[in-house]
């Protein structure tokens, strides 16, 4: 039953903004030195696909790493593990199904908030403009129909706690600034390895991307719960800060910056998603899917990986096991679509036909 309407007593514009801007500086990072999308499912469904590089590995453990630096310096930093006295059944229910949606949904639509939104929106991407509108309608409409707010509450504990986040991601976003500048003085230094540079850029990458995560509130889904559902009757609007900070930077860059660049600084070319007009039905599926597992669970791949090593719990291995059999799903399909049309290529090379459809990722 919708709720008399009111503004959480736990809104942080500010503190959302810093870490969108975080969030922001990161794809912009990763887009001047590789010349690649930053994209958290894209990585995931990629190391499940194709197999684990170097480069992939590396952004994962940066995300993983800064949840690691959340649980050492402030015992878990606001992160939040399953809701107390909720009825378990129902809770590991809820996100089982979620983590499902989310992971099918990821891979289906090609990206999700990271890629989708902070990349997609600011390359003026139609397929990002579909997608973004699409997942966020279904999720608000989920979560406010599932009460979600009310399933995945914030407990004394972690409102205590939250504080503790600003500490944590100040020291993974110094970790993360440090490492790039050594990435950014290794790709000057003739004869180093330029998968090693590359791997180092991945990891400072992931390990800022998830102090952004920290102090955005992207890792608490109760955070994220609190502003997709609009009939609990204490909204918190602290994400719409997230998305117009990371989206401040990345629009201008892409824009005006990215345009001028002739190339990135440890890469002959961009690596940017080329075929951003198509829309078809699973880039609209997809964006249906993500957005009722998000409106569900409150968890999509970037938070479920920092969370999984800072503060790993039954709910938690729950969700990202829905996601790896959604995913998964999608892995089998493509092989069987893929498998004959393969073999009709006229010797092309795999990676080759695979570039020239490109789509916009996360």
């Amino acid at each position: 039953m919708m709720e008399s309407f009111a503004i959480s007593t736990y809104f942080s514009p500010g503190q959302a903004a810093i870490g969108g801007a975080v969030l922001g500086a990161a794809v912009i990072f990763k887009t001047v030195m590789v010349g690649d999308v930053l994209g958290v499912s894209g990585a995931t469904r990629s190391i499940m696909a194709k197999g684990a590089s170097s480069n992939r590995v590396a952004f994962i453990f940066g995300l993983m790493l800064s949840g690691l630096v959340a649980a050492a310096v402030g015992e878990g930093s606001g992160i939040e593990p399953a809701p107390e006295g909720t009825n378990r059944v129902l809770l590991i229910s809820r996100f089982f199904f979620g983590g499902l949606c989310v992971g099918l949904g990821t891979a289906l639509g090609n990206g999700c908030t990271s890629g989708h939104g902070l990349t997609g929106l600011a390359r003026l991407s139609l397929r990002s403009w579909i997608a973004v509108p699409t997942f966020m309608a279904f999720a608000v409409i989920c979560a406010t129909l599932t009460n979600a707010a009310d399933s995945l509450p914030p407990t004394s504990g972690v409102e205590d706690s939250a504080p503790d986040v600003l500490e944590s991601a100040a020291w993974a976003v110094g970790v993360a600034l440090l490492l790039m500048v050594v990435a950014l003085v290794l790709s000057f230094l003739r004869g180093f390895d330029e998968n090693a540079a590359k791997a180092t850029v991945e990891l400072c990458t992931g390990l800022s991307f998830g102090g952004g995560l920290l102090l955005s509130g992207m890792a608490r889904p109760s955070k994220v719960a609190g502003f997709l559902d609009l009939g609990s009757g204490r909204w918190d609007p602290s994400l719409a800060f997230v998305m117009a900070a990371a989206l401040a930077l990345t629009f201008p860059f892409f824009q005006l910056v990215a345009k001028r660049m002739a190339s990135p600084v440890m890469a002959k070319s961009f690596s940017l998603p080329t075929n951003t007009n198509t829309v078809d039905r699973d880039l609209v599926l997809g964006a249906i899917l993500f957005g009722i597992g998000w409106g569900v669970c409150g968890m999509c791949p970037g938070p479920l990986w920092l969370i999984l090593a800072a503060t790993p719990s039954l709910s938690t291995l729950v969700c990202w096991l829905g996601v790896l059999v959604g995913m998964g799903t999608w892995v089998l399909r493509q092989r069987c679509l893929t498998a004959p049309a393969t073999t009709s290529q006229q010797g092309v090379p795999n990676e080759q036909v695979e570039k020239s459809g490109q789509l916009e990722e996360a």
